[in-house]
């Protein structure tokens, strides 16, 4: 995709490869409208992400429709990109982002905020709206965080405010059809504002009276206000669902999204308002979703994804049918948001047959009297008999999450935390609590959009309070930067001035603010200060009669409404779930939009056992990984291979224990961006099939860069040759006698112990120069010289040189 020569200067090369399993390539020349779906954050974090995945795979689906994929480059691809006057790629096509008909940019939090701006400038795309021309592209937008889109408002034509799915294809429609009829660019954004949920920000101009905001005046009659798209049935979008399997991502499974919306109403989440109504997939649809997506992909990880998992209504028999059809593959599956009430045993004993990841809880708040202000109607009893069942069924961990800063917390509410934390872990028998805090944000669309954030001062001085308090044996405390939750405060309720902020903060250095390790407040406060911004003024309690940014934007949920459910929370009232009681006339259902849920199934079969590998029957397997593949990591070149092993439907042997695995041995790794024409790999299988038949069944499941050579039967696993021959590319100028000149002098190798000096001679063995290669065997052993480094010294060049120009084991 990008220059090999860029590979092996960056740190994670893996970010920058194409050629993934179930990738899309149509032919470019063939499309009649062209999408790039752009993640605006690193590949890890975009390949986790099922939203753009599923407009990638609809877009993918329809005839004359394309959609690549990108992603935004680290700070040191970043750089070697400017330094050398290249643009960000696209990932299946290779091709600048500016030749695309739509780039679109989605919005998923707040804190990626100038991460678009990187986008759009490495593309060569005009970043403001408003500059571009006929020849750009359309910048469409899309994501949970365009709950309020006005601080980004000025980057984008056009976005979907509200679920994607079906709006994404109608938009491919009206750009076909302009592309047809030759349109204008003013055209195209006429012909999307008739589209239900678009939002085109060139159509509304925000108006300020002595610094606050009046006023968002429409621009095009009877486009005054746009309200939110729902898709009112997720059965009824269809498509094949074979994603793309990433080299590496933050979260590495296979996810399937149960339920849509969620009507528990907490006071304080925006995804419960935004995403209303409850719309639940069939259980059949998720089982075909699972078939197809793990055949395809080899996972070894099921998670069902929802705002709420536990309230799916048929949950227990769902995950004992999954385990019924993919326990024995042991595959695991995962609830990564399931609710204290919703823990049952029947349902704990089925998560517990897997790979145990950990427990995550989310009680919000430490007293009940402040649950009952953000409707969170847990009961600490709920509470404390989860932990104990998680600890009958085997779990050692639990993580629970709390927020601080709610309105009308005390120090009591504070104390109650640690507390809580105690009880809970001694309910669970010495489980291992980690208390997870955030510092809470008001959320546009919500009950508590008109609330007051705490400042920083003090958010750092309850996160002193909690550390003072949460000691012990068994307690572990961690919390979200203040400084990242004060950011997004800033722009989660911020108005369309911010873009000023958002390009200033950019032009000082601000990138991948959701990283920790990358964020910088002093960029953001430096911008502001440059601006004559007040920052803290956007976290200050707005007054009811307010005009608020985002008002323009209809969500569903009445202005009515959120003001009753505001002043509920104050007097400390819950509120029921209107899908087991009354109608709250929230404002979101109509005549198709509607809670749409499933009847739950009662399932008493008893589940198998797991049938143990009693015989083993082990593999050999040779194969060679060149190109693009080489820049991989060992543990990645091992994921890549096992789950080809799974796609390919041989009998693996598994592991025992809370962990089980593939039964699989490795030989030495390959330093990453050095290629192999034979590496190594031994595999039990629990069933003894002909090694030509297991051949051809695993090489038609490897991605582009491995290709298999051999595939023998072996008694056990063999010991690996103790040296290796590797061959590197010359570069001009080098003659046989500078090689062995150097290979006289000293070696100096750094490593996380210190540096050592090492004498060549005492780890090559033979070596010539052959044409414009140099061929040197290596004494492979723990503490000695890497081939890159030794081909550097032999040849006076750097390791990065000798990589871009090539470097290769071949026996």
């Amino acid at each position: 995709m990008y220059p090999a020569e860029l590979l092996p200067r960056v740190r994670k090369p893996a970010r920058y490869l194409d050629g993934e399993v179930n990738a899309f390539r149509k032919p470019w020349e063939e499309a009649e409208v062209r999408f790039c779906l752009v993640y605006p954050d690193l590949y890890e974090i975009g390949m986790s992400h099922i939203g753009l995945l599923i407009l990638y795979l609809i877009l993918n689906s329809r005839e004359g429709f394309l959609a690549d994929r990108a992603y935004v480059p680290a700070r040191d691809l970043e750089r070697l990109l400017r330094e050398r006057g290249l643009t960000l790629l696209s990932w299946e096509h290779s091709r600048p982002l500016r030749d695309f008909d739509v780039v679109g940019i989605s919005y998923p939090y707040e804190l990626c905020a100038t991460n678009i701006v990187t986008v759009l400038e490495l593309s060569g795309i005009p970043i403001l709206a408003g500059e571009r021309g006929e020849g750009d592209p359309l910048v469409l937008g899309g994501g949970s965080a365009m709950a309020n889109p006005e601080p980004v408002a000025d980057f984008y034509d056009a976005i979907v405010f509200g679920d994607g799915e079906e709006a994404i294809v109608e938009v491919a429609e009206v750009v076909r059809e302009w592309k047809a009829a030759r349109g204008t660019r003013r055209e195209l954004l006429e012909a999307l504002t008739r589209l239900p949920g678009l939002y085109v920000p060139a159509y509304f101009r925000p108006v300020y009276d002595e610094g606050r905001l009046a006023a968002v005046e429409p621009l095009k009659p009877g486009y005054e206000r746009v309200r939110r798209r729902v898709v009112a049935d997720l059965d009824a979008v269809v498509y094949p669902f074979r994603p793309p399997v990433p080299w590496f991502a933050a979260h590495d499974r296979l996810s399937v999204e149960i339920s849509r919306g969620c009507t528990r109403g907490c006071r304080f989440c925006q995804a419960s308002s935004i995403y209303r109504p409850v719309r639940e997939r069939s259980p059949e649809r998720v089982l075909a979703l699972a078939e197809e997506g793990l055949s395809a992909t080899g996972y070894e990880e099921l998670s069902l994804l929802s705002l709420s998992a536990g309230d799916y209504t048929a949950l227990e028999s769902l995950v004992r049918a999954l385990y019924r059809r993919f326990g024995e593959k042991r595959v695991s599956l995962s609830l990564p948001s399931l609710r204290v009430g919703s823990l049952t045993p029947g349902l704990l004993e089925v998560l517990s047959r897997g790979r145990r990841t950990g427990l995550t809880l989310a009680p919000e708040a430490g007293t009940e009297r402040l649950r009952r202000v953000i409707n969170k109607d847990i009961s600490e009893e709920e509470l404390l008999r989860g932990a104990e069942l998680a600890r009958e069924l085997g779990w050692r961990d639990l993580k629970l999450y709390f927020m601080i800063g709610l309105p009308t917390e005390t120090e009591e509410d504070l104390e109650a935390i640690p507390a809580l934390a105690r009880r809970v872990r001694k309910a669970g028998r010495g489980l291992e609590v980690t208390v997870s805090v955030s510092t809470f944000v008001p959320k546009p669309h919500t009950p508590f959009q008109w609330e007051r954030q705490i400042d920083l001062e003090a958010t750092r001085e309850r996160l002193r309070f909690l550390k003072r308090r949460t000691r012990g044996r068994g307690l572990r405390l961690k919390w979200h930067l203040p400084e990242q939750s004060f950011l997004e405060g800033v722009l989660s309720r911020g108005d369309r001035r911010l873009s000023t902020l958002i390009l200033e903060a950019h032009r000082l250095g601000a990138r991948l603010d959701g990283w920790s390790e990358e964020f910088r407040l002093e960029r953001w406060l430096a911008a502001a200060r440059n601006l004559g911004l007040d920052l803290s003024a956007y976290l200050r309690e707005r007054d009811p009669a307010e005009v608020l940014p985002w008002e323009h934007l209809e969500s569903g949920l009445a202005r009515e409404f959120l003001l009753a459910e505001r002043e509920r929370a104050l007097r400390g009232e819950v509120s029921p779930d209107c899908r087991f009681e009354k109608c709250l006339r929230c404002g979101v259902c109509g005549k198709e939009i509607r809670n749409r849920l499933f009847s739950p199934v009662e399932d008493r079969e008893p589940l198998p056992d797991l049938p143990a590998s009693e015989s083993l029957f082990w593999y050999r397997v040779i194969y060679a990984r060149e190109g693009t593949a080489s820049f991989l990591s060992q543990i990645e070149v091992q994921r890549v291979l096992e789950r080809a092993l799974r796609r390919a439907g041989v009998p693996l042997a598994f592991t025992r224990g809370f962990n089980p695995r593939p039964k699989l041995s490795f030989g030495r790794a390959l330093p990453v961006g050095v290629a192999s024409q034979r590496e190594v790999f031994f595999v039990a299988l629990s069933a003894e099939i002909p090694a030509e038949v297991f051949r051809n069944a695993f090489s038609r499941q490897l991605p582009e860069g491995f290709s298999v050579r051999e595939v023998s039967r072996v008694p056990e696993p063999e010991r690996e040759p103790g040296e290796a021959l590797f061959e590197a590319v010359l570069p001009g100028g080098v003659s046989p006698e500078g090689v062995e000149r150097r290979l006289r002098t000293p070696l100096t190798v750094k490593r996380s112990g210190g540096s050592r000096t090492l004498n060549l001679e005492e780890w090559i063995g033979e070596w010539r120069v052959e044409g414009d290669r140099l061929r040197f065997t290596l004494r492979l052993a723990s503490g000695g010289p890497r081939p890159e480094e030794v081909a550097a010294h032999l040849l006076g060049e750097s390791p990065e040189e000798i990589l871009a120009r090539g470097l290769k084991k071949l026996a």
